[in-house]
Order: C-alpha cells, then structure tokens, then sequence
C-alpha cells in the first residue's frame, strides 16, 4: 500500500485536493482512498499534552491497516498537517509502510479568504487566521515533503493530477503484481518455518 500525506498549513485545500486526488487515483485504476483525518483527531478532546491528538490518529491508522490491506487498498490519503519528521515516521510505523509527503502551499491571501468563508468572526476564525501564517513558516522551515505544490486558482483536479504525476506511483497492474508476490513470499516463509 501506498501512503500519501497532504500537508500543508490551514486553508491551504488539503481535504479538498485529498477528495480530488482520490478520484483522480480512482480512474487511472488504482484502489484509492482518502482519510478524513481530522475528523478523526477531532473525535476526543485532546490533552493538554497532545493537542492535536496524535497519539488517537495513530492507534486509528494502527487499528485500520489490516482491514486496509485485506481490502486491497492500492493508496491511502492522509490529508493532515506534517510538522515533523518524528509525525511522518510515527505514521509510517502505524502503518507498515513509507508515508510519502505532499505540502500543498497557498498564497497569504487566498488561505485568508478561505478560513473567512469556512469560519464566523470570534476566537476560532482568529486562531484560524494566526495559525495558518506561523504554520506556513514552520512547515517551510521543517522541509518534511518530499514535493510542493501550489493550490491557487486552478481546480482541485488540477491539483490533484499534478500530485499524481508527480508519486510516480507503481501502475495499478505492477501494485497487484508486488503485493502477490510479497503475500506469496510471505506464506512460503511460514511453511518453511
């Protein structure tokens, strides 16, 4: 299975562009799927001392990876906020497999204006609004991806098929064919032993 991450600061589409690259993953032939991962965090208050409740994210992703690859999942979509190695990897452990990383970058301006029409005015909004211009710096700084792309003023597809293009993802056949191989390698270990 194939992990991609979306990051990116606040207003910056990720869930947008998750929900467009899965569709676009879907008719190239792959078996795709995005992960609302935010709902997922958001599903119990955090403590103080997992404020965006990382730890519940991953037992979620550790939990899931079975059913995952019993389905066949090809590809799976993470859009969430990437600040660290240590997050990526702890992802990747969860899961059994490489987290390859994405950072979708906006201009100032347009996350701004996003986060106005997704918010009303009061504490959230403003928390919204410092958040996403200290995120965007931190993310910067941070370097975890392994591509950028712009979300501007092109669709979500757009976005998306550049994203694809840019994984250079296994074709759908050759996906299939590794995990026989690995599935059968991995029964003829425990034959022999």
């Amino acid at each position: 299975m194939n992990v991609v991450a979306l990051s990116g600061t606040v207003g910056t589409g990720k869930s947008t562009v998750a929900v467009a690259l899965r569709d676009a993953l879907l008719a190239r032939g792959y078996a795709a799927e995005e992960l609302d991962v935010d709902a997922i965090a958001n599903e119990t208050t955090a403590p103080p001392d997992d404020p965006f409740n990382e730890r519940v994210v991953v037992a979620h992703l550790r939990t899931m990876r079975p059913h995952w690859h019993d389905a066949g999942l090809e590809v799976l979509i993470l859009p969430r906020v990437i600040e660290t190695v240590a997050q990526r990897d702890a992802y990747a452990d969860a899961l059994g497999e490489p987290v390859r990383v994405v950072r979708i970058d906006s201009p100032t301006a347009l996350r701004h204006a996003r986060l106005v029409t997704r918010h009303p005015p009061g504490p959230e909004r403003d928390w919204h609004l410092a958040r996403t211009d200290m995120l965007a710096d931190l993310l910067v700084e941070a370097a975890v991806q392994e591509h950028v792309v712009t979300n501007d003023d092109r669709t979500p597809s757009a976005v998306a098929s550049q994203i694809a293009d840019l994984l250079d993802l296994p074709t759908p056949a050759q996906e299939r064919a590794q995990s026989t191989t690995a599935a059968t390698a991995s029964i003829s270990t425990s034959w022999s032993s």
